[in-house]
């Protein structure tokens, strides 16, 4: 078997293993089916397009795989929007989910030093997770904690990160994707030595915070 299709399979193995989990238990064979011309397609395109030039319509592929269509049941309706949030998800490298959600609490952002609400950047993007998971590693300039015989590979990347305000988290990821961000700007120091977001935050850090509270 070539180098290529090697891949192709890997890559088909890995997204359906994701896609399965998003539909409802409920799904009928047909539907179930359906998935591997979709898993096909998507492996297909990513691999001859690559992540970042991946451009195609997920609706348009889910309909023609007969996913949905007139006659659908509440089954493979569910089905449908299940796959179509998952994939747009999968394949958005700048869509940021829950990266945004702001703590009730008042403290400084770590990168503008303003006292405001604060967002948990995730230094390695939840959107590589399923990269870093899958080959069970992290990228070469982290050092994975030996202090746990029970460390975690998800646990670490779900709580590595630093608290920042939502303009400066907007800014970091207008400046990089997050394939980039993950592999050279996985931390506080290198991400303030990049030219763009430094000049952000020196200019942000001098913006007055509307609500602030006095402390």
């Amino acid at each position: 078997m070539e180098e290529a299709e090697r891949l192709l399979l890997s890559t088909e193995r890995a997204m359906k293993k994701v896609i399965i989990s998003s539909i409802p238990p409920s799904s009928t064979p047909e539907v179930i089916s359906a998935i591997d011309f979709v898993v096909a397609t998507l492996a297909s395109y990513l691999l001859e397009e690559g992540e970042d030039d991946f451009d195609l319509d997920l609706t348009a592929l889910l309909l023609d795989a007969g996913l949905k269509n007139d006659e659908d049941e509440d089954d493979a309706d569910n089905a449908f929007t299940a796959l179509l949030e998952t994939l747009n998800i999968m394949l958005d490298p700048n869509s940021l989910g829950s990266e945004f959600e702001e703590t009730e609490d008042y403290s400084h952002c770590s990168m503008c030093e303003r006292h405001t609400k604060l967002t948990l950047h995730h230094l390695i993007p939840k959107q590589t997770f399923p990269h870093y998971l899958k080959k069970k590693l992290l990228p070469p300039n982290i050092t994975i904690p030996n202090f746990s015989k029970t460390f975690k590979i998800g646990q670490f990347l779900n709580s590595y990160g630093i608290y920042v305000c939502r303009p400066c988290h907007s800014a970091i990821h207008r400046c990089e994707t997050n394939k980039v961000l993950a592999t050279e700007f996985n931390n506080l120091e290198r991400l303030m030595e990049h030219p763009k977001i430094g000049g952000w935050v020196a200019f942000n850090a001098k913006q007055k915070v509307k609500g602030e509270k006095r402390i």
